[in-house]
């Protein structure tokens, strides 16, 4: 099993950064790259179906924890090379500010564990930078 955590300072407070990142179906406002994201259902157990110029990536929304400020998502189906995928991001107050930290666990499939880290880590630095700049306004 591959892991790959991606770390991001914010200055706004820990509630503040949350209502952004449990925003499980709003990926596409803040990621660049997502073309659209529709969600299907409500809660755990939420599916979003993230179409980017690769195709169309669907992840289910397997833990949200309001009180911890955490929530982990799999995926289900789509163009990367990732198997037995989940990831978490958890939130927790840094001083006046938050720390969010992203980390994925899974298998690369079809390509190195070197490859699919790469991909991994992008994809969180650039979530992470979007919830950034959004929030920084």
């Amino acid at each position: 099993m591959t892991s790959v955590t991606v770390q991001q300072q914010f200055d706004q407070p820990v509630e503040q950064v949350w209502a952004v990142v449990s925003d499980f179906g709003g990926i596409a406002t803040y990621m660049k790259g997502v073309e659209s994201c529709t969600t299907e259902g409500q809660g755990i157990g939420q599916d979003r179906s993230i179409a980017m110029g690769g195709g169309t990536v669907v992840e289910r929304l397997t833990w949200l924890d309001h009180d911890q400020h955490d929530l982990s998502y799999t995926i289900l189906s789509g163009p990367l090379p990732f198997s037995r995928y989940v990831a978490t991001v958890r939130l927790s107050p840094d001083g006046v500010g938050t720390l969010a930290t992203w980390e994925g666990n899974f298998e690369p499939a079809g390509v190195s564990e070197e490859e699919a880290s790469k991909l991994a880590r992008g994809i969180y630095t650039g979530g992470l930078k979007g919830y950034k700049a959004h929030l920084d306004g």
